[in-house]
């Protein structure tokens, strides 16, 4: 009888990598946790500079090998890289997929006969869905804007003032303490939101909701509670096995907590979801659950190409979230994720890429102070290549812009700094573009909230997303140059288009909400020196001509300027024309 042995494995061709690595230098990162951001649908581009002593920089040649764009995510494929001068190769590739892909180089020597692959890691990149790109998000409060029906009406508001997606706080079924984030049923519709005039009931009415705002090219956001439900809700009273058990509790239940200012407190309506149950039957059916909870509310979102919202993210089970996550972006991958996620850096930037998040909530209302915001500002930058950031001006969950910052007009500074100076997801809760002096509360029973027939800020908040909209690079991270010296009440950025730190864009906020204040800005680097130069304030669409790149500008209280520059002389103007800079927003 004959012996059949194993297959003798082949030893694949791998000739010697020259050495290299330090004559070539990459634009992007490589290795797991220095992963690139890409848009899908948008170029991403990458470039190699090989250093003039190298010898082998005349007869070389390189290709991208990427799992990008291939059907099952998994395949390589090569895509040549082309010299762009002596020294430098770039090669662009458009992603057609969302997900987390890997990319290598290769490089040949002689003309192509043979190849060798890059003696570093291998480069990771998460490919965003395109809404991603400038979001302009409105959190609608849905406990004072009526029904359903009265939300249908409202979209043609929203979007005139050229919001682009809407935030839902969470409209499950409320538990008795009437807080959207405490539902007594996950899948249902809370009556108080239902048209009783409609023959459908609260899931159809939804689901036509939906359909009008795909229709206004408004994306929806469906805030998600995955950690804690009401007291009294169904899981309490039909499966409480799976709630935390708490012996000190009267009812048995551990309560959900936040750290405030003196320490841990309790809120008293919530109650821990046991994702780490001690029967592995259990824990399976909770998770079960918590994911078909996901995927109810994740389809609506998905009609509309729009977003998920993860509340209060980094008190969740990090097992269940993976586990989640990767069954969330394979039913619906052009499905954003929006995290409200406070970790540690190297945390954040690890799971991001783990869990796919798309964007994290960015919180300056945080940062009273100019300095601090500032410093703010120039950390989202840094982390810009790994990490997106969404930057309302406030949140529904802080007060609103007059409580944090003491007058309503900081909407002003404070909305344009958010939009602008950050990477290029912003919004805005409803009641902002009134003026409301407080937050407007989003717990208990209310009737629909009356507001004024104009918005105090309606055309000003349209003007800033419609700049944001217009300029690509308002919306891209790392290019935000700080140029105010540290100025104690002004924060001026500098912000140069890709490819040209001659032609950009320069954000200047008055944050003072008293006072006007003077600054000095020298744009001599950027625009050159020695010339007058023509800017266009974007706010008012005025154009003045400086003598200079060294602008003088007097800024009002609670005031913002916003010049686009291209770096062409104003030689030929009229020195009547010559004046300092108006004052606008």
């Amino acid at each position: 009888m004959p012996i059949f042995h194993n297959r003798v494995p082949v030893i694949p061709h791998r000739p010697r990598v020259q050495p290299i690595a330090g004559k070539v230098h990459r634009s992007y990162p490589v290795g797991q946790q220095n992963y690139s951001r890409a848009i899908q649908g948008q170029l991403f581009t990458v470039s190699i500079t090989i250093d003039m002593d190298a010898p082998f920089r005349t007869n070389m040649q390189a290709n991208l090998v990427t799992t990008m764009n291939s059907a099952d995510g998994k395949t390589w494929s090569s895509i040549p890289f082309s010299w762009v001068d002596s020294r430098r190769l770039i090669c662009q590739i458009r992603p057609v997929q969302t997900g987390l892909h890997k990319f290598r180089t290769e490089y040949s020597f002689d003309e192509g006969s043979s190849w060798s692959r890059d003696n570093v890691e291998d480069a990771w990149i998460l490919v965003d869905p395109p809404q991603v790109d400038g979001l302009r998000l409105y959190t609608l409060i849905p406990n004072v804007s009526g029904t359903i029906t009265d939300w249908t009406a409202d979209l043609e508001r929203i979007r005139s003032m050229g919001f682009n997606a809407i935030h839902l706080l969470p409209l499950t079924t409320l538990d008795t303490s009437e807080s959207p984030y405490s539902a007594r049923d996950l899948f249902s519709v809370d009556p108080r939101y239902v048209d009783p005039h409609s023959p459908l009931n609260g899931i159809s009415q939804l689901e036509a909701f939906v359909e009008a705002a795909r229709a206004s090219g408004i994306r929806l956001c469906f805030d998600l509670v995955l950690n804690h439900v009401g007291v009294h809700s169904n899981i309490a009273r039909q499966a409480p096995d799976w709630i935390i058990p708490d012996p000190n509790s009267p009812d048995g239940f551990q309560r959900a907590r936040y750290l405030a200012d003196h320490g841990w407190c309790f809120w008293d309506d919530l109650i821990l979801i046991n994702y780490n149950h001690p029967s592995e039957a259990i824990r399976e059916e909770i998770w079960d659950y918590m994911t078909s909870y996901t995927l109810f509310w994740a389809r609506f979102a998905d009609i509309t190409g729009g977003f998920v919202r993860f509340d209060n993210l980094h008190s969740s089970n990090p097992e269940f979230i993976k586990s989640l996550t990767d069954t969330l972006h394979a039913e619906y991958p052009e499905t954003g994720i929006l995290a409200e996620y406070f970790a540690d850096e190297n945390t954040m930037i690890k799971t991001s890429k783990d869990w796919r998040l798309n964007l994290n909530l960015a919180t300056p209302w945080d940062y009273k102070f100019v300095p601090k915001l500032r410093e703010y500002l120039k950390n989202l930058h840094r982390l810009a290549s790994h990490l997106r950031y969404f930057m309302p001006v406030t949140s529904h969950d802080s007060g609103s812009p007059a409580q944090e910052f003491s007058s309503a007009d900081a909407t002003i500074p404070r909305y344009v700094a958010a939009a602008l100076m950050g990477t290029g997801a912003t919004g805005i809760v409803q009641g902002v573009e009134y003026g409301v002096e407080k937050k407007i509360e989003f717990i208990g029973k209310s009737s629909r909230m009356k507001f004024p027939a104009e918005a105090r800020f309606g055309n000003f908040i349209k003007k800033v997303n419609t700049i944001l909209t217009e300029y690509p690079t308002l919306r891209q991270g790392g290019n935000c140059q700080f140029v105010d010296f540290g100025h104690h009440a002004i924060i001026a950025a500098y912000r140069h288009d890709t490819g040209s730190e001659s032609s950009g864009i320069l954000i200047v906020c008055n944050f003072d909400i008293l006072s006007s204040q003077h600054i000095n800005i020298d744009l001599s680097t950027y625009l050159g020196s020695g010339k007058s130069i023509a800017g266009t304030e974007l706010l008012s669409s005025e154009t003045t001509y400086f003598p200079n790149a060294r602008l003088e500008l007097n800024l009002p209280p609670c005031s913002a300027q916003v010049w686009k520059f291209s770096g062409k002389s104003a030689s030929n103007t009229d020195e009547s024309s010559l004046s300092a800079a108006n004052q606008y927003y």
